[in-house]
């Protein structure tokens, strides 16, 4: 096989995360694999050549979106530009569907194969998208286990390849010995803060968590550790802090050691969430955006979701609400601590949740996801070059 040109496109973190482990995935089996694109700082470290760094481009709901839609079309010019010079014998999108179902459109319009990995929620918010999907793609690597099966009802070619971060999530520290590097005291609780990894998040989140947290510490003895997003400025993140009267120690990252060794944790719906899961920890799911994002949302939504919104990772592959989950208004700091110390303090509904997670854990498939979606990757490529 010639050498593999590979353009991918993520504005998330998280797909910045995950798209570092394919690139080297890929680059273990074709090692010279050209790879460029939108992605973030780790998939440059894995060798990707960086066109623009999409992750300062993150945005979460519908209106926060539109309010960077000249730069966004600006990013779409680019990429053409880019595909002139030097085309692509595939082009790879994580999600942020808004984005990257118009740049499938436009590679599509070019004869450029278009796989995605972490599609748009079109089983839960805007049916819509799955026929845009089965238009634009010629591959779609499912990470959830109905995912597949969703897409497939319309023309989707989709493969089960399951989610990578069960390969990623591991603690390698033992909780005990984690416990007593913080300092936490025999009966005292020891409680993880996860207010996202986006300043919007974070002003819209941290807030109702450390007036939660004054609440629970009227009756209970907690240690309270809040990790450090990298992409979050420190002095910024504790001025927010020092707001009120709750002592919260911030760390840098160390976000899986926390999750293994904590007796609860409130965390932003996201990637944080199926990782808490993973790791074993009840925790409470909080979601804001703003009051038109989600009102469009709800419109969109299928009628189940309609009839009972879920947001979280855990509770969507699960088909049931496992872990609260407390949405817009209901972000605040009495439902916050209402479920948190439930969570605390109610042995039989900690030890039901976990139980639930174990079973949430078996269904998102077994280890070796990035291999996988690699190899199918460069067969894809592999196929098609053979057919031109």
């Amino acid at each position: 096989m010639k050498k593999p040109v590979i353009f991918i496109s993520t504005f998330e973190f998280s797909g910045d995360m995950h798209g570092e482990v394919l690139i080297r995935e890929i680059r273990a089996k074709a090692p010279d694999a050209v790879i460029y694109g939108f992605g973030g700082p780790q998939m440059a470290a894995a060798g990707m050549e960086l066109l623009e760094d999409a992750t300062r481009k993150s945005t979460i709901g519908f209106v926060e979106a539109i309010k960077n839609i000249r730069k966004l079309k600006g990013l779409i010019k680019t990429a053409i530009a880019a595909w002139e010079k030097r085309r692509p014998d595939l082009v790879i999108w994580f999600d942020s569907g808004g984005f990257n179902l118009l740049l499938a459109k436009e590679a599509k319009q070019r004869g450029i194969p278009v796989v995605c990995m972490f599609s748009p929620s079109a089983w839960a918010y805007g049916e819509d998208r799955a026929v845009k999907m089965a238009e634009r793609i010629k591959l779609l690597l499912a990470i959830f286990p109905f995912e597949a099966d969703f897409y497939r009802k319309f023309g989707v070619n989709a493969v089960s390849v399951g989610h990578p971060l069960i390969d990623r999530v591991k603690n390698d520290q033992p909780p005990e010995e984690y416990r007593r590097l913080l300092g936490v005291r025999p009966g005292q609780k020891l409680v993880g803060l996860l207010p996202g990894s986006r300043r919007q998040e974070i002003l819209r989140l941290l807030g109702p968590m450390l007036e939660a947290a004054l609440l629970i510490n009227r009756e209970l003895d907690v240690k309270w550790v809040l990790p450090k997003a990298a992409s979050l400025d420190r002095g910024w993140l504790e001025a927010i802090v020092r707001q009120y009267a709750v002592d919260v120690e911030i760390r840098d990252g160390d976000v899986y050691n926390l999750l293994a060794a904590a007796d609860g944790a409130v965390v932003a719906s996201g990637t944080a969430s199926l990782e808490a899961a993973i790791l074993n920890v009840p925790i409470v799911i909080v979601y804001r955006v703003s009051k038109l994002s989600f009102f469009i949302y709800r419109q969109l939504a299928s009628p189940r979701f309609k009839k009972q919104m879920m947001v979280g990772s855990p509770n969507i592959i699960m088909g049931r609400m496992v872990l609260p989950e407390l949405l817009q208004d209901n972000v605040n700091a009495a439902k916050i601590a209402e479920h948190l110390r439930r969570i605390l303090t109610d042995s039989a509904y900690n030890r039901r949740i976990r139980e639930d997670l174990k079973t949430m854990r078996e269904l998102i498939g077994p280890p070796g996801v990035m291999e996988r979606a690699a190899g199918l990757i460069l067969k894809e490529i592999s196929e098609n070059a053979s057919k031109n």
